[in-house]
């Protein structure tokens, strides 16, 4: 076959394999559009599935406080005290054996004798003492895991799961309307230690925790919010109140930066403030009442009946809204 022959028997064949051998420009550009599209749609799928898992370990994490609490009652025959200053500690040092956390335990002692910022309990500036251990059920998964408070020399862990103070300011006076958590007296700031026999109104009417956010730096010295290992009730940081709804627009009122972030609002008041229960959830928070059942609560429960749920003994009904 001479040279001329085979090229025109073969050359069409050559040509094809040069078109199938890749895509043409306009192809290339169109697959990758296709591709952008498909992440488009997934990625708000692939997010919201993580959200959902983030508010399901989130929810967890509160019934394990919420059993925590009912260890202790089981042993003690009342909830831990809220806070105390003298010696000066809060409820959180009481909960480590319940969670698992009896090395703690034993290294900070007796939670009845001294104070939280001990030498060995924290170390100025250093992430070795008890209360600066990050134990994973202090963090929800939607927020900064492994926040600490590192606004002073005395670092410590914060916690996105504080007690329920009330529908009352921080230092404000003593009423007869109380949470399980508060002052018998918001001058001298003497601690009472509920039973469940107080809870009068029921335990599954009345709130026993609930998550809180933080601040956005560890280093924030200005926002304590979840500070909770911390006495002092003028950080407002180991508790929430129930003077306004969850995720409220209305600031939080303790000691923070003053701000109008839309998940973090403050207006700075110091000792008589008051922190609401807030989140990163999209809708709600997540609360656990003292019958220990969690549930997650809509931003929009009235105001009346979210105050009614903050305390045990008002004789309020509490309205299915939440």
């Amino acid at each position: 076959m001479s040279s001329v022959s085979f090229f025109r028997e073969y050359a069409p064949l050559l040509d094809r394999r040069k078109r199938l051998a890749g895509f043409t420009l306009i192809e290339l550009l169109v697959v990758i559009a296709i591709i952008a599209i498909l992440i488009g749609l997934l990625l708000p799928a692939v997010q919201k599935v993580r959200e959902s898992a983030a508010r399901m370990k989130c929810s967890n994490n509160l019934k394990q406080w919420g059993l925590a609490m009912h260890g202790f009652h089981d042993v003690s025959t009342t909830f831990p005290i809220g806070a105390s200053t003298g010696p000066r500690r809060t409820w959180g040092v009481y909960l480590w054996a319940h969670i698992e956390q009896s090395a703690l335990v034993g290294l900070y002692g007796n939670p009845d004798v001294g104070n939280f910022y001990d030498a060995g309990r924290i170390n100025t500036s250093a992430t070795t003492g008890h209360c600066t251990q990050q134990v994973p059920l202090y963090y929800c998964p939607s927020d900064r895991v492994g926040a600490l408070w590192k606004g002073d020399v005395y670092w410590r862990a914060r916690s996105n799961y504080v007690v329920n103070w009330g529908n009352v300011v921080a230092n404000g006076p003593s009423t007869t309307s109380r949470a399980p958590f508060g002052w018998t007296n918001g001058a001298t700031n003497n601690p009472w230690k509920s039973r469940i026999s107080d809870i009068t109104d029921g335990t599954s009417n009345t709130l026993l925790m609930a998550e809180i956010i933080f601040a956005k730096s560890d280093t924030d010295g200005t926002d304590s919010r979840g500070d909770f290992l911390n006495d002092d009730v003028a950080y407002v940081g180991f508790q929430f109140m129930t003077i306004n709804t969850p995720n409220s627009n209305s600031p939080d009122t303790g000691r923070c930066t003053a701000n109008t972030d839309p998940l973090l609002p403050c207006a700075a008041a110091g000792a008589s403030g008051a922190n609401a229960a807030r989140s990163r959830h999209t809708g709600g928070v997540n609360a656990v009442r003292c019958d220990g059942s969690v549930q997650f609560i809509r931003n929009g429960i009235t105001a009346a009946n979210w105050a009614n749920m903050g305390s045990m003994n008002d004789g309020n009904v509490v309205a299915n809204d939440s």
